[in-house]
Order: structure tokens, then C-alpha cells, then sequence
């Protein structure tokens, strides 16, 4: 399993969520092929999560809970997505 570290903060002070997520996916892009099908599903997914957290006011309890909703169903999709790929992947490797 390859493992990606991104650097947190320094203790007491708030790191910047869309900041983190720009860190992420450079990390992702610069570790991982983006022609792995999961790679670019993890970049799409950081890509969605930074335009969600980006557009999210602080302290509106509804629009985070929206955003929450959203954040549930992009794990769903991304669940299946992933074992699609494995499938796919799983299938591939029979014909050879």
C-alpha cells in the first residue's frame, strides 16, 4: 500500500482546508499516474471537496450539513467506483 504524508499545521493554529486539499492533490498527481482510473477518480474527488469546502461560510450550520450530505453520496459513488475498477481490473487480468 503506498501511503501519501502531508504536512499538518503547527498545534494551536488552524491550517487552511483548501490549502490542505491543493497540498493533497499535488501529492496524488506527483505519486500516481493520473491514467490509473483510481488516481484520477481521488483527484476528481479532492477537486469536488476543495469546491465544496472552498464556497462553505463559516458557521452555517445548514450549509454544512449540506455539504455533508454531498460529501456521503461522493463516498457512495466512490465506493462503487472503486469496485468497479477492481472488477474491471479483475476481468482484464483473466484474459491474459
Amino acid at each position: 500500500m503506498n501511503t501519501i504524508i502531508c504536512p499538518v499545521g503547527t498545534e494551536g493554529s488552524r491550517p487552511d482546508p483548501v490549502a490542505q486539499l491543493h497540498t493533497v492533490r499535488r501529492l496524488v498527481e506527483e505519486r500516481y499516474s493520473s491514467e490509473q482510473p483510481l488516481a484520477r477518480a481521488a483527484l476528481h474527488l479532492i477537486d469536488c471537496a476543495t469546491d465544496i469546502v472552498g464556497h462553505l461560510p463559516d458557521g452555517d450550520l445548514d450549509a454544512a450539513r449540506g455539504a455533508l450530505g454531498s460529501a456521503r453520496a461522493a463516498v457512495v459513488s466512490a465506493t462503487f467506483a472503486v469496485g468497479r475498477v477492481r472488477d474491471m481490473s479483475a476481468a482484464g487480468a483473466d484474459r491474459t
